[in-house]
This record gives structure tokens, C-alpha cells and sequence, in this order.
């Protein structure tokens, strides 16, 4: 039933080869192959319980494959830690929004710019501090939420921490970013904003996202992953897997319609 999904070309952004992840006797991923080239858009959709978060978990560095093996710009990091990938350029997101709840969204965004600039704190401020505090202003602006920054992380909708959560994602520019469904609790108009916001990223930023909501999926995308039961079912185009019937089982359990 697994399909490889493999571009060819050049040394890709993201390389998985034969990832398997076990639990105990429970084979969250069975032998997955990925391929992302440089630039590409490509959507990972499937039910719940398909393995989807548990591969980008292993290709963030959040957990090691039990087998397999994960390459991100020619660079082996089958088993460094997360804390590795910053440094190649590579940012994600969660399921579940994680921000500093205390902090103000200024501050939540200032420190992913310091974090990533690897920047001691002091206790006296400098210009570059201070062009990272309009730079956070900015980004805030580019995520909708320029009215909020001095507000608590905390004290926000769920919808604003997961827009607040992207800000943090994409304030350092990275050229590989992971978005693990980043449409959840936005509403139509949010979730319209980001699509706009995505489909403008420079043409070199690689974009890998997880994502329940089909129309936002299929228009960022141009390739799309389908999984099941920890496998790849089968890649293809949003319109080759709009038509192809072994999706439509696994979502209606029906043929598709013709």
C-alpha cells in the first residue's frame, strides 16, 4: 500500500528514508519515505491516528525514528535533538499553540528573534534590541495581531495564540517550516489571511504543514501526502487526490464520485 514520494533533482530540503517509529508493539510509523525539495509546498492530510504528527516529530527532532533515517539539507539529524534545527534554518509549529503564556506578544515574538540570534540578555538595552522590538512589532502585524501586543500570551483566543505561535515561527525567516495544522481555530477570515500569508512566502522557503482542513491544504500545497495507519496511501496533486478512491474510502468509506 505505501507509496514512496520522492521528486528527483538536487540534495532536497527534507529527506525521510524507511522511517519506522514503534511504541511497544505499536507501529506508529510503518517504513516512511518523504522527499520535500527546496521550495516546495506539500500537504500532509490523513485521519486522525494516521502518523501524521509522529513523522514530523521525528523530522523536527522531537523523537528518534526506532528506524530509518531523516536527512534536512544534506545534513544526517537522525539523532540530534530539536535543538539542532534552528540552526539549519528549519521552524515549526504544534498541534497545540506553545507560547509563553506570562509574556506579552511582543516579548513572545522578541524572544524567538533573540533565541534565534543566540542574544544574552542584559541588563542594558541596545539598538539591536531595539530594531528587534519593531522587528516584533512587525511580525505581529503579519499574523493579525498588531491591536494585541501588549497583551498576555496568556489572555488570548485560542485562535490568536495559534496566529501568535506562526509570528514566532516565521520571525527568524527560516528557509524549512513545519506547520502542524495551522488553520485550527481560525476563523473564515483568519484562515483566509493565512492562506495569503503562506502562498507569499519567498519562493525558497520550503513548507511542510499537517493540515485537517482540505480547502486550506489544497490551496497552499502543490503536492500533496496522504497517510493511514502510519503508511503513505498515495501523492499526488490536490486534484489527483481529490479524485483518487482510495482516499474517498478513507474519509467516507465511499467511492469517489465521478
Amino acid at each position: 500500500m505505501a507509496e514512496t514520494s520522492e521528486p528527483t533533482g538536487p540534495e532536497p530540503a527534507i529527506r525521510v528514508h524507511s522511517v519506522t517509529v514503534a511504541y511497544g508493539g505499536l507501529l506508529a510509523l510503518r517504513g516512511i519515505d518523504l522527499e520535500v525539495a527546496h521550495g516546495e509546498r506539500v500537504a500532509i492530510i490523513g485521519p486522525n491516528g494516521a502518523g501524521k504528527s509522529t513523522l514530523f516529530n521525528v523530522i523536527a527532532g522531537d523523537i528518534a525514528p526506532t528506524r530509518g533515517s531523516v536527512v534536512i539539507k544534506g545534513l544526517d539529524c537522525t539523532s540530534r535533538p530539536s535543538r539542532h534545527r534552528p540552526r539549519l534554518g528549519v521552524a515549526r509549529t504544534y498541534q497545540k499553540a506553545r507560547t509563553f503564556a506570562g509574556l506579552t506578544v511582543r516579548d513572545n515574538i522578541y524572544l524567538a528573534l533573540a533565541g534565534h540570534r543566540r542574544r544574552h540578555h542584559s541588563l542594558w538595552r541596545s539598538s539591536v534590541d531595539d530594531r528587534m522590538r519593531v522587528e516584533a512589532g512587525r511580525v505581529a502585524g503579519a499574523v493579525w495581531l498588531t491591536d494585541q501586543l501588549d497583551r498576555p500570551a496568556g489572555e488570548l483566543a485560542h485562535g490568536q495564540k495559534r496566529q501568535l505561535e506562526l509570528g514566532m515561527a516565521i520571525a527568524a525567516r527560516p528557509d524549512v517550516l513545519l506547520l502542524d495544522e495551522p488553520a485550527s481555530g481560525l476563523s473564515r477570515g483568519e484562515r483566509e489571511r493565512l492562506v495569503e500569508l503562506l502562498e507569499s512566502s519567498a519562493a525558497d522557503v520550503t513548507l511542510l504543514l499537517i493540515e485537517h482542513d482540505m480547502d486550506v491544504a489544497f490551496r497552499i500545497a502543490r503536492r500533496v501526502v496522504v497517510m493511514a495507519d502510519g503508511e503513505t496511501v498515495t501523492v499526488g496533486s490536490p486534484a489527483d487526490v481529490q479524485n483518487n478512491p482510495d482516499v474517498h474510502r478513507i474519509y467516507l468509506g465511499v467511492e469517489a464520485m465521478t
